[in-house]
């Protein structure tokens, strides 16, 4: 299988497909300038994204399970067609699902893409009786890395989805880490059956378990690590909702696929359609997309 896939889509220096954890298929990324990214077809995951000359911004837990019909812990996971629970498995099929390569390239300016996608089949059918093709494509540059969702509807029918892109960030420590940008923005506490509230502080600070959905979000959010000195500016298009999230400590201790004493050194800001569900009509499509960039 790796074989075919690095002669389909390889690209010398640029693309590769390797072995990952357990022997699960991965696609390698490398930017001319030395930045690197990691994507598992298993759930079309990002699992690794190295800046040039830096080290890893994204967080994965030591507790991770790379197995079929089991979620990748860490990373940026896709969600879809569900965001949290529901009648479907938690955040969806997609993360549980083996993807495809549809193509990779180098552009113009040197940038790095490859595309993977996911259509119905009988399974997902069971679940979820719509036909549709879901793309991700991910841009590797120097110093950014970008991912854009594409939603088909292939049916004859419309259908409704939530969705996400679940990133977890790599911090030295969440209780010196600022999120800037929501300040004004409505949000939903899900520790507290969704109450609604208004973002006051300039900055989202952390000292406890924090899990908020914040509702038709500025397109611009920044994350700021103060023990690493840099910035992970986020750049959203058409994905209105942002959510913060850390698990803290009882929630850590209760999530089987991750470390007790792991949540220090993650945040998850997340962007999507998260607080309504998006309507497609029969043969219409959904883009959106969201650039991260460090400095």
């Amino acid at each position: 299988m790796l074989e075919e896939l690095t002669l389909q889509f390889g690209i010398p220096g640029a693309v590769g497909f390797v072995p990952g954890v357990n022997g699960l298929p991965k696609a390698m990324l490398s930017h001319q300038s030395g930045a690197t990214a990691e994507i598992y077809l298993h759930g079309a995951h990002v699992t690794s994204w190295r800046a040039v000359g830096g080290d890893d911004l994204l967080f994965m837990s030591a507790a991770s399970a790379f197995e079929a019909g089991k979620p990748i812990r860490g990373g940026i996971p896709v969600i879809f067609p569900q965001f949290g629970g529901g009648p479907l498995p938690a955040h969806g099929f997609a993360r549980l699902t083996e993807w495809e390569p549809t193509l990779s390239a180098v552009e113009e300016n040197g940038d790095v893409e490859c595309v993977l996608h996911l259509e119905d089949t009988p399974a997902t059918r069971q679940l979820w009786p719509h036909p549709f093709r879901l793309e991700l494509a991910v841009t590797l540059a120097a110093r950014a890395l970008a991912v854009r969702m594409t939603v088909e509807n292939s049916g004859a029918a419309p259908f409704s989805f939530t969705a996400a892109l679940h990133t977890y960030f790599s911090v030295a420590d969440v209780r010196r880490v600022a999120v800037r940008g929501l300040r004004g923005v409505t949000y939903l506490d899900t520790l507290r059956d969704d109450a609604r509230a208004v973002e006051t502080p300039e900055a989202i600070t952390f000292s406890a378990e924090t899990d908020r959905i914040y509702v038709a979000a500025p397109d611009v959010v920044q994350v700021e690590d103060a023990s690493r000195r840099r910035t992970i500016t986020i750049h959203k298009h058409n994905m209105p909702d942002v959510v913060v999230w850390n698990p803290w400590t009882a929630k850590a201790q209760r999530m089987p696929d991750f470390g007790d004493t792991e949540y220090p050194r993650m945040v998850c800001v997340e962007t999507g359609h998260v607080a309504e569900p998006h309507a497609v009509p029969a043969g219409g499509v959904w883009q959106g997309s969201t650039r991260f960039r460090v400095s």
